[in-house]
């Protein structure tokens, strides 16, 4: 008689409630302590979780470091709204959201001034997070392009410093506040920059006397 065996589990599931709160408490930490006084040890205390756990999932900080942001990078769908102004705008408008409801402002301040002096770091996040958010930014900019509304000939790269650009020049250099009105602003700038004529725009706002 044939007979069919149970098949044996390996090792225990990865615990989601587990995860999401090293996740939580890895940002927490980040946002107060900074990266170079991120510890596992203090995350896994954190998060109420052993550290064996936190070195099962990740060798590293860098790893663990790189792993919530990609978790939290999957919550941002790309922008496909139909029209190169509202991916424009809804993109500048994640931006916006993350730097004044979250923490995301201090922990980008705190990661740029680390990047500097660790290369290690530096080449995950790029290789990891930055690249491919670009490549799926730049398909956006291909499919505006595609409708008729980007101007020809302009380098995705260069365009997207641009939209981008000012809201970090904003957050990390002058300290001034990344507003909703700044965006809308930005948008408009950006949009007379690389749009052709056909790409509907709004008219610049005049203010009161």
């Amino acid at each position: 008689m044939a007979t069919t065996e149970t098949p044996t589990r390996q090792g225990r599931p990865r615990s989601e409630a587990a995860d999401e709160a090293i996740q939580e408490a890895t940002l927490d930490l980040l946002a107060s302590e900074g990266y170079a006084n991120l510890t596992m040890s203090g995350v896994a205390n954190r998060a109420g979780v052993s550290t064996a756990t936190l070195y099962r999932r990740w060798t590293s900080k860098v790893d663990l470091v790189v792993a919530t942001f990609l978790a939290r990078a999957g919550e941002r769908p790309d922008p496909d709204k139909g029209s190169l102004r509202d991916d424009i705008t809804a993109v500048m408008r994640e931006v916006v959201d993350r730097f004044t409801t979250t923490t995301s402002g201090r922990i980008i301040r705190g990661l740029v001034d680390e990047i500097g002096r660790n290369p290690e770091l530096a080449e995950a996040l790029r290789v990891n997070l930055i690249l491919p958010r670009r490549a799926a930014l730049a398909a956006m900019l291909d499919r505006a392009a595609a409708r008729g509304e980007l101007r020809p000939g302009l380098d995705a790269d260069v365009v997207l410093d641009l939209v981008f650009g000012p809201l970090y020049h904003r957050l990390l250099i002058t300290g001034e506040p990344v507003t909703t009105r700044v965006m809308r602003e930005l948008t408009d700038l950006v949009l007379r920059a690389i749009a052709t004529d056909t790409t509907p725009t709004q008219q610049p706002r005049r203010k009161r006397s």
